[in-house]
């Protein structure tokens, strides 16, 4: 389903032990933010989990990357970032935000896929990912804009002249509102147990609404990784997220193999592996 659809449901992939103690620790963190938070009327968090003796647990794990490597169709499975999404109950958004991950991060290649876990039950009021199938098959881009519905942009610093001019990459308009007809999209809406995930893509078109539940909260934790293909890319005019750049001691080339202390391989494990 995944290489056809480009996401595809892993029912039951934690335990609930394990998603307790998720929830605390992710708690945790919530009320004590580290440098790489969101706040669009929900809180987003990324690049956090690697230093919760918990979580990294979690994030290398290498069934969890054996899945994400056959999934991709790769041989390796390497950690890319890690990123938490919390809805509490009752936040309500405007519309729906859709949208394909990959052109914010200065990744490009086909064997880049996130694993979202949910760590509640959640249902599509609750805002529960929805997804466009087969739109990973689409070569371009719709424009990325913010949760707001604004361009987004961003000084890369140092590194703004190993950029590249990436218009060819994009549509000249944002995604369309496929909820508005979504038997003619084919949108596919799945609800989840806590311990359900989705394996996905990360050309491909997907989005949520609001939670729009009175009491039920929506806590997700998605696990990026990068396989045999990926490649570092800078997008010109684009929003790169600064917080999945190598290291500055780090060599960056455009077109190189993704390579960096913070993207630990996953699977297969290799003696002296991480």
């Amino acid at each position: 389903m995944y290489r056809e659809y480009g996401v595809a449901k892993l029912s039951g992939l934690v335990a609930l032990d394990l998603v307790e103690e998720m929830r605390v620790a992710l708690d945790e963190h919530v009320a004590n933010p580290g440098q790489w938070v969101t706040d669009a009327g929900f809180r987003s968090q990324r690049c956090f989990g690697l230093g919760d003796p918990l979580l990294r647990g979690y994030l290398l794990d290498p069934v969890l990357g054996e899945n994400a490597a056959r999934a991709m169709g790769s041989t390796t499975a390497n950690f890319f970032f890690d990123h938490m999404f919390l809805f509490e109950p009752d936040t309500p958004i405007d519309g729906h935000y859709w949208h394909q991950d990959l052109p914010f991060w200065p990744v490009d290649g086909d064997h880049v896929v996130s694993v979202w876990l949910s760590l509640y039950d959640c249902e599509p009021e609750s805002a529960a990912l929805k997804f466009v199938p087969g739109s990973h098959r689409e070569r371009r881009f719709y424009r990325p804009l913010g949760f707001d519905g604004s361009p987004m942009t961003g000084d890369l610093g140092d590194r703004a002249e190993l950029a590249i001019d990436a218009r060819s990459q994009f549509f000249d308009h944002a995604a369309p509102a496929f909820h508005e007809d979504p038997e003619t999209h084919g949108v596919r809406e799945f609800s989840y147990l806590a311990g359900d995930a989705v394996i996905f893509n990360t050309r491909t078109v997907h989005s949520s609404g609001g939670n729009n539940s009175p009491d039920q909260r929506r806590l997700a934790y998605s696990t990026r990784f990068i396989g045999d293909d990926a490649r570092m890319m800078l997008r010109q005019g684009v929003f790169q997220d600064p917080a999945l750049l190598p290291d500055p001691d780090e060599h960056f080339a455009v077109g190189a193999p993704m390579r960096s202390r913070r993207w630990p391989r996953v699977y297969p494990m290799t003696s002296g592996d991480e």
